[in-house]
């Protein structure tokens, strides 16, 4: 994985921060900050941004992007949302950042954390002991999504500590968009023989790699960069922990992927989204066991009917 990013730094007004980071986003970002709070695929912008202050937006990208060409894209894709066009948003090229100095920012607010009854996640700054039995996962924050803190995942990993603690764990898992392999790694320390992690981010891979050699998971954790449709198999499990819309475009990849009687772990989803991501699986043979929710956040299981 490359170490270095660069940051393009914008200037908008509070009512549109919300679809330039998301513009950001499809155009590749890897994280955005407002004012050092930090947006991200799965982060809200504010409740509370007055929408005509302005804000700083800085939105950090790999040195796989050309960053002039960058801000051309951006600017033109700009004037073609016509809730932005011609508001003169000035695009500029920041400074580069490193990525020690990126996963530095984030240690004061990720500490140790215990998930359901045997799940512990941790950084690896943090020397703790834990009683015998506990399955641990050493992560620490990356540009790739995921150490376990944000709703999405937490309610992901909750769900998973159930099945692997119960009296007919589930024998393999796919998961779908893994980022960090946070997911996957918690399934491996929990007990589960084969996992498939799948990203379409190459870098996200390269993390998820690293951080399953760490843990000791490599005979348990594949990772890969293959696009879903072009995996083999189907899986106990299938977990995506990805935005409403993209669950529901990929629904019928999932169900091809899913054994008779597996377990389909949907998260990433807005509570208003809740509904249109329940209407998108509607039709499959799937048959809905519950709803978690942790904030704004919604995690959606099934089971495949046999």
């Amino acid at each position: 994985m490359k170490n270095e990013w660069f940051a393009i730094e914008i200037t908008v007004k509070g009512e549109f921060v919300e679809p330039v980071s998301a513009l950001l986003a499809d155009a590749g970002s890897e994280g955005t900050v407002i004012e050092e709070r930090i947006l991200d695929t799965f982060v809200v912008p504010d409740d509370d941004l007055d929408g005509a202050e302005d804000y700083q937006l800085k939105s950090y990208f790999s040195k796989a992007h050309n960053p002039q060409k960058l801000i051309s894209e951006l600017q033109e894709a700009f004037q073609q949302t016509p809730a932005l066009m011609n508001k003169g948003l000035n695009v500029q090229l920041g400074a580069p950042i490193r990525l020690e100095d990126w996963a530095e920012s984030w240690k004061q607010n990720f500490s140790t954390m215990k998930i359901g009854k045997r799940l512990v996640i941790r950084p690896s700054w943090e020397d703790c002991q834990f009683q015998e039995g506990l399955a641990v996962v050493e992560i620490d924050p990356g540009m790739a999504f995921g150490t376990g803190t944000h709703g999405t995942t937490r309610l992901c990993l909750e769900t998973l500590e159930e099945f692997f603690s119960g009296s007919n764990p589930p024998r393999n898992m796919l998961d779908v968009g893994t980022g960090s392999g946070i997911l996957a790694l918690g399934a491996a320390a929990l007990g589960c023989a084969t996992i498939v992690a799948t990203d379409i981010d190459a870098d996200a891979c390269n993390v998820a790699r690293e951080n399953t050699r760490k843990n000791g998971f490599d005979q348990q954790i594949t990772v890969t960069d293959q696009l879903l449709d072009a995996l083999p198999g189907r899986y106990d499990v299938l977990v995506a922990n990805i935005l409403a819309e993209e669950n529901v475009r990929l629904k019928q990849q999932f169900i091809d992927h899913l054994a008779p009687g597996g377990w389909l772990v949907l998260s990433g989803i807005l509570k208003e989204k809740e509904d249109f991501v329940r209407h998108g699986f509607s039709s499959l043979p799937l048959d809905h066991i519950s709803t978690r929710y942790a904030e704004e956040w919604v995690c959606l299981v099934f089971r495949r009917q046999d």
